[in-house]
């Protein structure tokens, strides 16, 4: 199969947990570089990148706009991006497209009806999830899946949002679960854990940071040694802005001795963080999937979350983390407390955490996208 995988507005190869690069950027480059074992793969990005060829996989950034560019500023390049498209390859030659995101959705929409190819869609987030209910994006989004042949869900709570909210046809929605790479996610059980909480994600309102502030403001009133580490740079229009709110709540709190920012980390040191850490505060609400959740239960991390959608298919209270409607919480606090404090229920937990992310795995994500991707040409 000739496979072309559209990230218009960030690209899958550049640094994670920087700008608009997050979870759907590690989805594209691990399901891609799996697939190029056995099919030609192209990958294109409308950001600026270093385009590169390995072996089946071909990378190429049509280099458009900045990676710092808004998402909203980036979508006025949407027909400059499939004029140069249309310039830089033969699409013809392929035998389906796979869209990521809404914004290439609507790309892939024209490309298919023009070149009569089929494309699949993958949303890595929907409109319905925003403070304010986009409508435009949410009428693009269902116009998108409505076109497409093939909706993948990562989750049976993002399922079910698309064929309600979105009125697909539950038959053109496939669950198809992210995964883990385990070569990098390899737990060290030789390190000793110290009491450390991280915060991974992209600094966003929609991400939750401040409620993470305040649940450590009350968890301090029963512990006062822990420490949390903030891991991810400023996103969106106002992410800047969001980074500072939360550095005057730490003051607000007193939290500076318990709180760092530490921006973007190279993944060698999360990883060293994730060995090290006894629980991963998840306060984003909305989530497809929650990649972060599995990569850290695969490190032997539980997670603390407060999102009742996809993280209720992976967060088992007191098995592998802890799932509340709201952080403050005295079960909470007490579960949390006895992370720290008792290090047989940590362990207990700790291994929980790795056996049941074991069925997570980029290797088996990629095996059942190939399928779809058969079924869908081969039928």
């Amino acid at each position: 199969m000739n496979i072309l995988q559209l990230a218009f507005h960030t690209s899958p190869f550049n640094e994670i947990g920087k700008n608009d690069g997050g979870g759907m950027s590690i989805y594209v480059q691990q399901i891609s570089r799996h697939l190029s074992d056995n099919h030609n793969v192209t990958v294109v990005t409308g950001e600026k990148a270093e385009s590169f060829k390995d072996n089946n996989l071909e990378f190429i950034s049509l280099n458009i706009f900045e990676s710092e560019l808004n998402v909203e500023d980036k979508e006025l390049f949407l027909q400059e991006f499939k004029n140069k498209l249309e310039e830089s390859l033969d699409l013809k030659n392929f035998d389906l497209i796979h869209a990521h995101y809404w914004l290439s959705g609507l790309i892939a929409k024209e490309i298919s009806n023009e070149f009569d190819i089929p494309f699949i869609f993958t949303s890595h987030s929907l409109g319905v999830f925003l403070d304010g209910y986009n409508k435009e994006r949410v009428d693009c989004e269902k116009i998108v899946m409505t076109s497409s042949n093939i909706v993948t869900a990562s989750s049976v709570f993002e399922n079910m949002l698309i064929a309600d909210t979105y009125k697909v046809d539950e038959n053109k929605i496939k669950k198809v679960t992210p995964g883990v790479d385990r070569e990098i996610f390899s737990p060290d059980l030789s390190v000793n854990r110290e009491n450390i909480f991280l915060s991974i994600g992209r600094i966003q309102e929609q991400k939750g940071q401040l409620q993470t502030l305040e649940f450590l403001n009350n968890f301090k009133k029963i512990e006062n040694d822990f420490r949390c580490i903030f891991i991810g740079g400023p996103s969106g229009k106002y992410g800047d802005e969001y980074l500072l709110e939360l550095e005057q709540t730490v003051k607000d709190f007193n939290l500076e001795t318990h709180v760092e920012f530490s921006d973007n980390l190279p993944q060698t040191k999360i990883i060293e963080l994730l060995n090290k850490a006894k629980l991963l505060i998840h306060t984003s609400r909305f989530e497809t999937f929650g990649l972060v959740a599995i990569e850290a239960n695969t490190m032997g991390v539980p997670v603390l979350t407060i999102n009742n959608g996809s993280l209720m298919e992976i967060i088992e209270n007191n098995k592998n983390g802890y799932l509340s409607e709201s952080l403050i919480d005295k079960d909470v606090n007490n579960f949390v407390s006895h992370l720290l404090n008792e290090d047989r229920k940590f362990k207990e937990v700790s291994l929980s955490c790795i056996e049941k992310s074991k069925k997570y795995d980029w290797v088996k994500t990629s095996s059942n996208i190939e399928k779809e991707y058969e079924l869908l040409l081969f039928k």
